[in-house]
């Protein structure tokens, strides 16, 4: 008798080990291929700088480890599931990787790019295009314009020239849009042409009239695109300049669209 309920014993202990080792062998069977289903979710098509971007991987195998990665940087810039930037600037834009692995499995990788965009913006006033109104020194209906590079700076420049003793005018566009077509909402006025901000949206304006080289004080200026060009939008910008001695102030309120 005492045999009987030891051999059942046994047989139930070789049983459970038996059964219990099964499910323990299939973990990382089941885990590699949840692995390989692993996606990025959460993604929009674009965000708006100032938005908060979230990404997460999912769905979660168990113990799996995660690293997200940049396009522009090899070096992990997180080790969590989820990817919490916030707030997204333009220099967010670009691919994100994800990279989901775990002991004995084949790693995943998914990537998705996300863009990141110069929110909508309305400028508050609206001159006449290719007006140019000055508090203090001569206003300027513009007959011409140009768009484009300046070698001088190499920057883009939307520029009026003066002529006949009127003020010419100036508008700098940032670096980064030496190759890209500058995209609409409000931009930054620098208080330098070397853009030190490093501020993608942000422009340089100045005006020279009598000799004197105006520079425009902080603000904004409004990008926009009429038929395909591009038009910068001012509203009441302070200007100042001198000649070594006072200085003069003016303040600015107009349109430059390129021709």
């Amino acid at each position: 008798m005492k045999k009987t309920i030891v051999l059942s014993f046994l047989i139930s202990i070789f049983f459970i080990c038996l059964l219990y080792s099964c499910k323990k062998s299939n973990q990382p069977i089941d885990n590699c291929a949840a692995i390989q289903k692993v996606v990025i979710n959460g993604a929009k098509n674009s965000y708006y700088v100032g938005d908060t971007i979230s990404l997460n991987a999912g769905p979660l195998p168990p113990i799996a480890l995660f690293e997200w990665f940049r396009d522009i940087d090899p070096s992990s810039i997180s080790g969590d599931n989820t990817l919490f930037i916030y707030p997204c600037k333009k220099s967010d834009e670009g691919w994100y990787y994800v990279s989901i692995s775990y002991p004995d499995c084949a790693s995943k990788v998914d990537s998705v790019y996300i863009a990141v965009h110069n929110p909508p913006a309305t400028a508050p006033c609206s001159p006449a295009t290719n007006t140019i109104s000055f508090s203090s020194i001569p206003s300027v209906n513009v007959g011409s314009t140009s768009w484009g590079m300046d070698v001088d700076w190499n920057c883009k420049n939307l520029s009026a020239p003066g002529s006949g003793g009127y003020p010419d005018f100036n508008i700098y566009f940032q670096y980064y849009w030496n190759d890209k077509e500058p995209e609409d909402g409000a931009y930054d006025i620098s208080n330098t042409i070397t853009f030190d901000d490093g501020n993608p949206y942000s422009v340089f304006m100045s005006s020279t009239y009598s000799s004197i080289y105006f520079q425009a004080n902080p603000g904004k200026v409004y990008v926009s695109h009429v038929n395909g060009k591009i038009q910068v939008t001012f509203c009441n910008i302070v200007f100042s300049g001198s000649l070594g001695g006072p200085t003069y102030t003016t303040s600015a309120t107009g349109n430059l669209s390129a021709p």
